[in-house]
């Protein structure tokens, strides 16, 4: 009798062999659970030729104002010059922000673009990430030009 009791316990032993094995599967094929990218956003800034770009952008522009200013502090009062030098920082200022806006635009969307590429669902920032996640930030400073 014990033989045909082990017999009904074997095609129960094949399931859960069979269950082990589609889960160990998925498991090594990514499928189990979403897949989590980071990318290093200093290394972006540092490194993209877009946001190095927009630096020597705003670079040039203070240093044209910074010119500008010491050929007309001959020319100007104090109050005058002061109030051309407020003028200029505002205007530096409003630059400044629209091209982080602009940068920051383009990296969302250059971000979600190797994202989707890559099949990721999350993609997080690498220095608040502790651990794990597949590093797509090479990608997206090589799509930033």
């Amino acid at each position: 009798m014990r033989r045909s009791g082990s017999n009904r316990r074997s095609p129960w032993r094949y399931g859960m062999l069979l269950i082990a094995a589609l889960t160990l599967s998925l498991l090594v094929s990514g499928c189990a659970g979403p897949r989590v990218g980071v990318v290093e956003s200093r290394r972006i800034l540092n490194e993209s030729v877009l946001a190095l770009s927009y630096q020597r952008q705003l670079d040039e522009r203070e240093k044209a104002m910074a010119t500008d200013l010491r050929l007309l502090s001959a020319q100007l009062t104090a109050e005058d010059l002061e109030a051309r030098r407020q003028a200029y920082l505002r205007d530096l200022a409003e630059m400044k922000q629209s091209l982080e806006t602009k940068l920051n635009d383009r990296i969302r969307a250059t971000v979600a673009e190797v994202a989707k590429e890559q099949r990721l669902r999350v993609v997080l920032v690498k220095e608040s990430a502790r651990v794990g996640g597949t590093d797509i930030t090479e990608l997206v400073i090589a799509r930033l030009k």
